[in-house]
């Protein structure tokens, strides 16, 4: 009854936040869509111990989730259990920079998961639980920073960032945009900065220490993405360089609704630390100013290891930290503003709300392009068997050839009409994912499911000249030519 008692006040608020999460996700989860890495794991069952150190997720996959490393789809459990981490990650930090009773900060919180460059993230079958445990890990230390023990923080941040870097290490951001939040919750309420400072150099500290265990101990498979970092003579240069090409993106992929929209949460959100200040007359605008210098600081901070890389991406899945950013600027608002005060707590409140809303749909409107584009790629792929059997009299003839699939069959009508609207669809159904050439994961149904093995196709670094074979077919949607025992499929962008 007494562990009962204490956590009694957080099931509440934790169920509105899994119920938003949940519902946002039914598009998705309905759509039943294999995403990128999906299609390898769902063959082969291959797990992470060999994806860049991601020994936190196999080890998770182990215990919890499948009991056995070679791994099986059981989606949606797993994307349920995903939204369960994602859901307790999103209410530590309304309890620790907010209030957990107030019900329009557990909506706007949840910007932290519904954010697009975050919601790709929930795209995947496997690796979604594996992601959201990586944030998970982000935030709960600073359920110990109430109490201000430096030496249990530390001790707890260590361990936890460890699992962070071991599962998905794009969400270590989350953990030095918390410690600035921390710092700001400080001046604001004119606590004594030095403890926040104390916290921020201390956590920071602790951070160096995971990563450098995470680089120099732990074995390090070679991945496809560049780990070069910036030279420390490149270093203020290179840092200023990623900051920019962070604010860059965000502003390339949002929509105008999405642009308005955020613009008017960091109006709302300077504006609330100025007239809801306990400092008086022009002294409120060190508030503002140390709301500002975190808005600036935090959304670069949000992209974590990576702002020291030379190649640093700027895909969806880089950036999703800038939810927490968003989502802390939400809760900040709120706090400010008090409850006699009718029409500036609405005026206040519109904007952050606007914003989770238009995210929310936009979860909707993801899983049904998604699937719509699965569609089409299943047709062509089905298509596509069917003609290399028409062409070839038994599997075995096939086998002995060496096979080459070049192209993509595009997008549909109906992606590219949610492409124009929200740019950021290319992002989280790009080419990879789509497209039928050598490596791309929609070649996966065809290699496998229909006999055309993975060992059997040729390496596009030597793409050969279709023009030069003897053409066997020439349909709608691909080209199959052949010479001296190759086979070249030549996928047409459909129109």
């Amino acid at each position: 009854m007494g562990v009962y008692k204490k956590i009694k006040p957080f099931l509440k608020p934790f169920l509105i936040i899994l119920a938003i999460y949940c519902v946002a996700m039914i598009a998705i989860w309905r759509a039943n869509v294999a995403y990128i890495d999906d299609n390898g794991r769902l063959i082969t069952g291959k797990g992470w111990t060999s994806d860049f150190n991601r020994y936190s997720s196999s080890l998770l996959s182990f215990l919890l989730l499948q009991m056995r490393f070679s791994l099986v789809d059981i989606s949606p459990w797993s994307q349920i259990v995903a939204m369960v981490f994602l859901s307790v990650a999103t209410l530590i930090i309304v309890w620790r920079f907010g209030d957990i009773k107030n019900k329009v900060q557990l909506i706007a919180a949840t910007l932290i998961g519904l954010t697009p460059f975050t919601l790709v993230c929930w795209l995947y079958k496997f690796d979604a639980p594996c992601m959201a445990l990586s944030l998970l890990a982000s935030v709960i230390p600073f359920i110990f920073t109430k109490k201000k023990n430096l030496i249990k923080f530390s001790v707890i941040s260590l361990i936890c960032l460890l699992v962070t870097l071991t599962s998905y290490q794009a969400f270590c951001g989350v953990y030095i945009v918390l410690l600035l939040a921390l710092l700001l919750k400080d001046i604001i309420e004119q606590n004594k900065v030095a403890d926040g400072l104390m916290t921020l150099g201390c956590g920071l500290g602790v951070m160096i220490v995971a990563a450098l265990i995470f680089i120099l101990v732990l074995p390090s498979p070679e991945g496809y993405r560049s780990t070069e970092t910036l030279a420390l003579t490149e270093l203020i240069p290179g840092l200023f360089r990623n900051m920019g090409a962070i604010f860059a993106r965000v502003w390339e992929v949002f929509p105008i609704n999405w642009s308005i929209a955020l613009v008017c949460v960091v109006v709302s959100y300077l504006v609330s630390l100025f007239v809801f200040s306990k400092r008086k007359g022009v002294r409120r605008l060190l508030d503002v100013l140390a709301g500002a210098s975190f808005f600036c600081l935090a959304i670069p901070a949000s992209y974590g290891i990576y702002l020291l890389l030379v190649e640093a991406p700027t895909n969806a899945r880089s950036l999703v930290g800038i939810g927490s950013v968003f989502a802390l600027m939400a809760i900040f608002t709120i706090n400010g503003i008090s409850s006699k005060k009718i029409l500036p707590k609405i005026a206040l409140c519109v904007p952050a709300c606007v914003l989770t809303y238009l995210f929310f749909i936009f979860a909707f409107t993801t899983g049904n392009a998604l699937a719509e584009q699965r569609k089409f790629s299943d047709y062509i792929n089905g298509e596509l068997a069917s003609d290399l059997t028409d062409i070839y009299e038994s599997r075995e003839e096939l086998a002995n050839k060496k096979v080459q699939i070049q192209g993509s069959i595009g997008y549909t009508p109906s992606v590219e009409h949610v492409a124009d609207l929200y740019p950021i669809t290319y992002d989280l159904i790009d080419d990879f994912q789509v497209g039928l050439s050598y490596l791309s994961w929609g070649s996966w149904a065809l290699r496998y499911n229909y006999g055309l093995e993975y060992n059997h196709l040729g390496s596009l670094e030597s793409a050969w000249n279709c023009d030069e074979m003897e053409q066997k077919m020439d349909g709608y949607y691909y080209r199959i030519s052949e010479k001296d025992n190759n086979v070249c499929i030549e996928i047409k962008e459909a129109k």
